[in-house]
């Protein structure tokens, strides 16, 4: 049975990462703190794109400099460099792999910088592939990208969603007949309907859905 997983914020800690590209970013422009707390919130934990916050920042930190794309370059892949999975999110997706569970990444955004997520953490050595949005050309809550990971999975039966964002993830997975695993990181669950399980971390979320399969074995 298939596992789809959500990257940014739910396998990986993509905000704390980019939190610390931005301080040293900042102090190489001749920023100073207000202006590390701006580009923060401006950035919008990664769904501003990325054109329009290179142009804000530019017209705040270098209004002089016109590279929009070298920028975008910049906002793309430097942050790349910080980007480490939660703890014990390796030890629970190994634990899924041994029990014969397929793994499939579920995400938006562009197709090199994910992969190289992946690579660096060692997580496309454990799952069986990635439906990147970057690459198919829809992103979540699309159905479409969900049907794609489980023609990679290649594997029936009832398939989870783990993920952090209420409308993409959990609303989306919802909307395409998955089982949902919602990764809160402490928040409170905003909708009159309810996620098949919630935790707060995603280590935590990974353990209750390796239960679920193998309580129904």
């Amino acid at each position: 049975m298939p596992v789809f997983l959500d990257l940014d914020n739910t396998l990986v800690d993509r905000d704390a990462a980019f939190s610390r590209w931005v301080n040293a970013a900042i102090a190489s422009w001749g920023g100073d703190a207000s202006d590390v707390e701006w580009l923060i919130q401006a950035d919008a934990h990664g769904y501003t794109p990325r054109a329009e916050l290179a142009g804000m920042i530019l017209d705040r930190l270098m209004p002089d400099a016109s590279d929009v794309d070298g920028l975008v370059r910049r906002l793309l892949y430097e942050h790349v460099d910080y980007i480490e999975c939660y703890p014990g999110v390796l030890a629970q997706l190994d634990a899924l792999a041994a029990i014969g569970e397929r793994l499939v990444i579920v995400t938006n955004g562009e197709s090199e910088q994910q992969r190289m997520k992946l690579r660096r953490t060692g997580l496309a050595e454990i799952v069986t592939g990635s439906a990147i949005s970057g690459e198919l050309g829809f992103k979540k809550p699309d159905a479409r990208i969900f049907a794609a990971a489980r023609e990679i999975a290649g594997a029936d039966g009832v398939a989870w969603m783990v993920g952090d964002h209420v409308q993409a993830d959990i609303g989306g997975a919802r909307a395409a007949g998955l089982a949902t695993a919602w990764v809160s990181h402490g928040r409170v669950w905003p909708e009159k309907w309810v996620p098949t399980a919630m935790e707060s971390s995603t280590a935590d979320v990974l353990a209750l859905v390796t239960m679920s399969f193998r309580n129904a074995r």
